[in-house]
């Protein structure tokens, strides 16, 4: 069985990268000197799904009516020299520039793709890093301990009380809860919370609650492939458990079969709203974009989980560094997307990411472009 199927969900609230500032390496000179192209630059569409309607860059520099003469003989022997050119950049360990040129928003693109490093996410040398050991598909079977009837039946008053917590409140609103058998001799205490997510079906209404609640202010992106429609927004609300201050609780509600729940409403000021989230969706296909404000500023922010078929390198892209991970050759391992980015602004210690679902047919460049407009 897999050790870590997350659905895109739980990825959410699990998540994390790092990356150090590197120098960069301009191999580039070098390399096109090598392979015969002297000072030429390179230049790639952005897409196949967009080739038909990106502007042909070769065009301008000959005239029109030779345009399609001179294409045909050179377009073969020219990109057979650019995957020359990057296959030797990649030996060399170097890194390699993109300029992509496309019509409507954000006519003129460039980024630059580095090995992978960690990111440093703040001030203080905060990092995100990939996880130490990659996640593997297991044939071995987990015995799973029998649970007994009384612990299934706890488990039941659990679920039961949080529905009874939950009624309670009005919409934001958050409460904490413990669950007690008054038999003496039963099930130890167990301690709940009740935290929902705000979710807002228009963007005005979450740019609102956002302010109001000093969550992390996510802007919508300057660019969006077509047919992507903005399809929700999410505040995810968080305090932390006080537990000797639960245990002491008395009074409360009564459950069937002795059971005794006492909770209490946390009070506003308690709360952090540290994680914002939007959603853009293309039919099934789903683009999350997510902002959470880091308390921890020293040591490991965030680890990310990877396989060995996972793709991991570093962007640089408008002066900001980015971990890309591609998971596309996910193999019997579920991460729940297809890629994913991961970046930060360490002077209001606050990190981002970027996943598109599994189905997606968004390429890289379509990716990096979305997170880029982001960024202002």
């Amino acid at each position: 069985m897999c050790k870590d199927e997350l659905t895109s969900e739980e990825l959410f609230l699990k998540e994390g990268d790092h990356s150090a500032k590197l120098p960069l390496v301009d191999v580039h000179d070098s390399v096109m000197k090598a392979i015969g192209l002297g000072n030429d630059r390179l230049m790639m569409e952005q897409s196949q799904l967009q080739v038909e309607n990106t502007p042909d860059v070769m065009q301008s520099m000959e005239p029109v009516v030779e345009a399609k003469r001179y294409r045909k003989r050179t377009m073969g022997r020219h990109m057979g020299r650019w995957a020359a050119a990057l296959i030797l950049i990649a030996l060399l360990g170097g890194s390699y520039s993109l300029f992509i040129e496309s019509p409507g928003q954000a006519a003129k693109f460039q980024y630059e793709v580095l090995p992978y490093q960690p990111l440093v996410v703040t001030e203080e040398g905060g990092k995100v890093v990939k996880s130490n050991k990659p996640i593997f598909f297991s044939e071995e079977k987990v015995l799973q301990r029998q649970e007994s009837k009384e612990e299934r039946l706890f488990r039941e008053k659990y679920s039961e009380a949080y529905d009874a917590v939950e009624k309670l409140l009005l919409p934001e609103e958050f409460a904490s809860y413990v669950l007690r058998q008054e038999k003496a001799g039963g099930e130890s205490p167990m301690i709940g919370v009740v935290n929902r997510a705000m979710s807002f079906k228009d963007y005005s209404s979450y740019a609102a609650k956002a302010k109001r609640y000093i969550a992390p202010d996510l802007k919508q992106p300057e660019y969006m492939p077509e047919g992507y429609v903005f399809d929700q927004a999410w505040i995810i609300p968080y305090f932390e458990i006080k537990e000797k201050e639960l245990l002491a609780l008395s009074g409360g509600f009564k459950l069937e079969g002795g059971y005794r729940v006492s909770w209490r409403k946390e009070p506003l000021g308690s709360i952090n709203f540290d994680i914002s989230r939007l959603s853009y969706r293309k039919g099934q296909t789903i683009v999350n974009i997510s902002a959470k404000r880091l308390k921890e500023k020293t040591g490991i922010a965030e680890s990310l989980m990877w396989t060995k078929n996972t793709i991991m390198e570093n962007i640089l892209v408008n002066g900001t560094q980015l971990i890309y991970m591609d998971h596309s050759r996910d193999g019997k391992v579920k991460l729940g997307y297809k890629y994913k980015l991961v970046w930060a602004d360490p002077k209001n210690n606050m990190l981002y990411d970027l996943t598109a679902s599994p189905e997606s047919s968004l390429t890289k460049e379509e990716i990096i472009r979305i997170a880029a407009g982001m960024m202002n």
